[in-house]
């Protein structure tokens, strides 16, 4: 049975028609997940700000559901400008996760919903 998880201090996802995760037996399912506050403003400018405040607001979501960024299975990144923000992006993201125990995929896009945002993320989870 799927269960949807309720995470404080993330902004909720529902106004948009979905949620930010969902557990599933073991496995937790992310959506997209980027830098921003409660009220869904950006937070900072520059990709490596970005990438500390998506991975904070993904710690959150897992927290709430008894997990933790070392249960990250996969991921999928979408990087705005490649070329540009990528190196900024991944040497930040190896800052935060020192456990290299997840696949990932690390995809350029010309733009993402928000107006600012340089980076989002969607991950699963092992859910302990």
């Amino acid at each position: 049975m799927k269960q949807v998880i309720q995470a404080p201090g993330v902004m909720p996802y529902e106004q948009f028609g979905f949620t930010n995760c969902v557990r599933f037996k073991d496995v937790l399912y992310l959506s997209g997940i980027s830098a921003l506050d409660l009220q869904g403003r950006v937070i900072g400018d520059d990709i490596e700000t970005q990438t500390v405040h998506t991975y904070q607001n993904i710690e959150r979501v897992l927290k709430a559901a008894g997990s933790d960024l070392g249960q990250i299975l996969q991921m999928t990144s979408f990087v705005v400008d490649l070329a540009k923000n990528g190196a900024g992006y991944v040497a930040a993201r190896k800052k935060i996760l020192t456990q290299h125990t997840y696949t990932s995929a690390t995809i350029g896009v010309s733009a993402l919903m928000g107006d600012g945002l340089l980076l989002e993320v969607q991950c699963s989870a092992a859910a302990t």
